[in-house]
């Protein structure tokens, strides 16, 4: 995947909230093994991360 500079911050802005998600849901819980409400709270976890930093980086590039 080729992403811009600020699209790879986004990305990466993603591991702390993913990682705090995972804790809560359990360590030692293997994805396999997530409800279908665990698999879309990660979903959403990681896309509103991705997203939220996406919207501050090009805050004044992009109107969002």
């Amino acid at each position: 995947m080729n992403r811009t500079d600020l699209e790879q911050k986004a990305a990466d802005s993603v591991l702390a909230p993913l990682a705090d998600y995972v804790m809560a849901v359990g360590m030692e819980k293997g994805l396999g093994s997530y409800s279908k409400d665990e698999i879309i709270g990660l979903v959403d976890t990681v896309l509103e991360s991705y997203h939220c930093t996406l919207q501050e980086l090009y805050k004044d590039e992009v109107p969002f």
